[in-house]
């Protein structure tokens, strides 16, 4: 399949500290990558080199195989872009801030005003069409900036946090369009809601000091844990820390961590689990849970150096 958004060993820097570092990775179009990572891991500097808003440092980035740098007039016409800030005019309302960013885009007026209240109704701002920035709910402000990444209606989708503050309904509200394009436009989203990325991603690229460390389907990434499961063992009462220093220096065990009353541990093998039981005994065990690694066991694993 082609590729509609392409890196090739871009490097970006801010004040002499290496943002992206030598990164390579392409999105097939009509597809949906998420990518995750911590703060300060390069995921808005991603996009915002995408979105023509930043210039790499060394490598070349594509959008349908123009070049970001030298064809940006064309690669922003393609793109529509939402950052986490609200980039709307204080001084337009809110129909006029869609309006002149659809004109932007060589929509008419005509047009423009079409597609604002359309998403409006979809994305339900439509009662504050005619209000400015100002008077807005956090939560309205990020749909109405969505709005406007959406009002040209772009070939590629930039989302950073899409749903960052939203609340539970809100987040459904956005979801539910942007899974109208599924199959139909390249999404690309930075995200650390470990749950959406879950369930919208085709691809999830895990992000660590400016470099992809994991990145594939998520039943892909799930197999490069090899069976890990997480165990958690309950206490009528809160045990020793030497258990827990026991437990840190067994190779077989990962990330074991003991708060309050309750274990938790990742093991490969059974026969480990019965050992740590062994040893939990004494402390009157309760309950055991267990359950298959997730995506943000995954990640948090990759990003402390110890999965």
């Amino acid at each position: 399949m082609e590729a509609s958004i392409t890196f090739k060993k871009v490097a970006k820097k801010f004040n002499g500290q290496a943002a992206l570092a030598d990164l390579s990775f392409g999105v097939e179009r009509g597809t949906i990558l998420v990518i995750v990572g911590e703060n300060g891991a390069g995921k808005s500097t991603i996009l915002r080199l995408l979105a023509g808003q930043m210039e790499r440092d060394i490598g070349t980035v594509y959008i349908h195989g123009k070049d970001v740098s030298a064809r940006g007039f064309e690669t922003r016409s393609i793109a529509g872009f939402l950052p986490q800030e609200s980039e709307l005019d204080p001084d337009l309302t809110v129909l006029e801030n869609l309006i002149i960013y659809g004109q932007l885009h060589h929509l008419s007026v005509k047009t423009a005003r079409n597609h604002a209240y359309r998403w409006a109704v979809m994305l339900d701002f439509k009662d504050y069409l005619r209000d400015y920035p100002s008077v807005l709910s956090f939560g309205h402000t990020r749909r109405v900036c969505l709005a406007r990444a959406l009002v040209h209606d772009p070939e590629v989708v930039l989302l950073d946090e899409p749903t960052m503050g939203l609340d539970p309904a809100a987040r459904i509200s956005v979801w539910k369009t942007l899974d109208k394009f599924k199959g139909r436009k390249t999404i690309l989203f930075a995200t650390q809601n470990f749950f959406e990325a879950e369930r919208y991603a085709d691809r999830i690229a895990i992000l660590h000091n400016g470099n992809i460390k994991l990145d594939g389907t998520l039943d892909r990434l799930m197999e490069t844990t090899r069976g890990l499961t997480r165990f958690t063992i309950q206490f009528a009462e809160q045990p020793p820390r030497e258990l827990l220093v026991e437990l840190v220096g067994n190779p077989n065990i990962y990330r074991p961590n003991l708060q309050g009353r309750k274990l938790e541990f990742f093991a490969r093998e059974r026969h480990q689990l019965f050992a740590v039981i062994k040893q939990c005994l004494a402390f009157d065990p309760q309950t055991l849970d267990m359950s298959h690694t997730q995506l943000q066991d995954l990640f948090i694993g990759l990003t402390e150096g110890e999965l």
